[in-house]
C-alpha cells in the first residue's frame, strides 16, 4: 500500500519545478513493481494495473544504462568453496572480448562493484555504433545460456548451481567461455556499478533511442531546391 500511495503522491503532484521529477519517480516506482506505468492513477484511488510477467521485464529492460556498457559475472565466484573459485583478471576479459569481435578504444573493462573480480563492467561509447556492440556481446551470452536470467538462476538461493561449472572446467576448454555471464545493463543493475562509473552514468530509454536511430532524416526543401 505504501508503495501504491508514493505512485499517486508522484503521478498527481504539480509542484513548481518538480513536476518532471516527480512523473519520473512514478515511473521508476511502477517499473520496479511490475505495473503498467503508462496508466494513471486516479485522483482518489490508486489501483496500479500488474503487468504480466513477460511484460513486466520488457519494461525493466527498456530503462538501460546509458553510456551503454555490459555487467560480466565470474560464476565461480560465487561458490562457497574458495579452492573451486577461479579469478578471471581484467586481462582475460579483454581477450575474451577480442576473440568474439570487439577490440579497440571504444571498449574499456573495469571492476565493477564489489571490485573483488566477481563483477566486471565492459564500457562502450554512447553512440549507436557503442550500442550496437553492446547488444553484441549481450546476445552471445543469451545464445550461450550464459545471460541475466541464467546468472540469477545459478546465485539464486533456490537454484545455486555450483557444481556445474567445476564438472564444465574439469573437461577441458577456456575458462572465460564457461565461466563469465553476462548482460546489457539496465537500471537495477546500479547497485552492481563502481562509484567512479555512477558518476558518469544515466538512465535512457532504449526504446526512445532506437527510434532515433530509425528515424527519417530531415532535409531542408530550399536547400535542395538551390542544388
Amino acid at each position: 500500500m505504501a508503495a501504491q500511495n508514493l505512485v499517486q503522491h508522484a503521478f498527481m503532484s504539480h509542484k513548481t519545478g518538480l513536476r518532471a521529477q516527480h512523473l519520473g519517480l512514478h515511473k521508476a516506482i511502477c517499473v520496479l513493481m511490475g505495473w503498467n506505468s503508462s496508466v494513471p492513477c486516479d485522483a482518489i484511488t490508486c489501483a496500479p494495473e500488474i503487468l504480466p510477467a513477460e511484460e513486466a521485464a520488457a519494461q525493466k529492460e527498456d530503462l538501460m544504462l546509458w553510456p551503454p556498457l555490459v555487467v560480466i559475472h565470474n560464476i565461480s565466484m560465487s561458490n562457497n568453496n574458495p579452492e573451486h573459485q577461479k579469478v578471471i583478471p581484467i586481462e582475460g576479459v579483454e581477450a575474451f572480448l577480442r576473440g568474439k569481435g570487439i577490440v579497440g578504444g571504444k571498449v574499456k573493462v573495469c571492476l565493477g562493484k564489489p571490485a573483488d573480480q566477481s563483477i566486471m563492467l565492459v564500457k562502450f561509447l554512447g553512440t549507436f555504433t557503442g550500442l550496437g556492440n553492446a547488444e553484441k556481446l549481450h546476445k552471445y551470452f543469451a545464445e550461450k545460456k550464459h545471460g541475466r536470467e541464467e546468472f540469477e538462476h545459478k546465485t539464486s538461493n533456490n537454484g545455486n548451481d555450483t557444481s556445474s561449472w567445476n564438472e564444465e572446467t574439469q573437461g577441458g576448454g577456456k575458462l572465460e567461455e564457461q565461466l563469465l555471464c553476462g548482460y546489457l545493463g539496465i537500471a537495477e543493475d546500479l547497485d552492481r556499478l563502481d562509484f567512479n562509473t555512477k558518476k558518469w552514468i544515466i538512465i535512457k530509454s532504449k526504446k526512445e533511442i532506437q527510434e532515433l536511430a530509425n528515424a527519417p532524416v530531415k532535409t531542408d526543401d530550399k536547400l535542395l531546391n538551390n542544388q
